[in-house]
């Protein structure tokens, strides 16, 4: 047994919350701090945590969510962190409860929160997907950015679990968030979320879905739909995102045309075979040669 885990597991024994709090934050604290933020501990350390704290109190739910509703209504983000790992395991005891908790740490000031924010989202859509949707739907309209970013993660975290009958539901609960014009959306979605959970797991679906997009108007949603061809989820579907960055490409609009050309490129070098004859093409065409020239600058 570590020095952590034996402070830690004391901690617990003891229901001395300050105490393993401060267990967490000594692993992170000052300009050397091991975590993702001065303050905060690493992921395998928060996880050490949790399952201590798992062991001791899952047989007992009232005492799970009571730990875990005053670890996240403490003030040090390690004890924030904490609670939203457990807070799955603890939804079903308060479900309403456990969602106010939830949306209060989407908005989290601290980045690394909010990351555990999305994952434990996703972990509460997959288990409760029926009851939790709706809420999920209402959250992609919600004022705050972070609050709509994390129904993306969300969503790619649910993805994950490849559920069959879920796939379509799924890409309806990114239906809005396609024309969102916030950039920490935007980046967490096409190039992120579709990319890697959705089209993976769902490419029939996802890839009918991603046409209806790049149908519309919106440079947003366009923006999204050539950006899911600029991570490696897109380059076992070359041929069919050729097809829709071909279709891009003749976007006047720069914002578009150059997401068009950043995709084409990175699918470009994964895919030679498949890009390179396409953007051949594309330097004779009076609508898509300025995405040409930039893209045979870098292949």
């Amino acid at each position: 047994m570590t020095t952590l885990e034996r402070e830690l597991a004391a901690a617990i024994e003891h229901k001395d919350l300050d105490t393993l709090i401060a267990a967490l934050a000594k692993r992170g604290s000052g300009p050397f701090a091991i975590g993702a933020d001065p303050g905060t501990a690493k992921g395998a350390d928060i996880m050490l945590a949790a399952r201590l704290i798992r062991s001791e109190l899952k047989p007992r739910p009232a005492a799970l969510f009571d730990w875990t509703k005053r670890l996240l209504t403490q003030t040090d983000y390690n004890g924030h962190m904490l609670g939203l790992v457990l807070l799955s395991d603890a939804y079903a005891h308060k479900p309403k409860a456990a969602l106010q908790l939830l949306q209060r740490h989407a908005d989290s000031f601290n980045w690394a929160v909010r990351e555990y924010a999305g994952t434990c989202a996703g972990r509460i859509l997959d288990q409760h997907f029926a009851e939790v949707y709706p809420v999920m739907r209402d959250w992609s309209h919600h004022s705050a950015e972070n609050v709509r970013r994390l129904v993306v993660i969300a969503t790619m975290e649910a993805a994950k679990a490849n559920h069959p009958k879920r796939g379509a539901k799924l890409l309806k609960l990114l239906d809005p968030l396609m024309s969102d014009e916030s950039r920490y959306v935007r980046v967490n979605l096409g190039p992120f979320a579709v990319s890697l959970a959705l089209l993976k797991n769902y490419p029939n679906l996802t890839l009918k879905w991603l046409h209806r997009h790049a149908n519309r108007k919106n440079e947003f949603a366009r923006w999204n739909v050539a950006m899911v061809w600029s991570a490696v989820g897109g380059r076992k579907y070359a041929v069919e995102g050729m097809q829709l960055l071909e279709q891009l490409a003749a976007d006047e609009r720069r914002f578009v045309w150059r997401a068009v050309a950043s995709a084409t490129i990175k699918l470009g070098k994964a895919r030679p075979d498949v890009v390179k004859p396409l953007v051949k093409q594309w330097r004779t065409d009076p609508q898509r040669k300025q995405v040409a020239a930039v893209v045979n600058r870098y292949l």
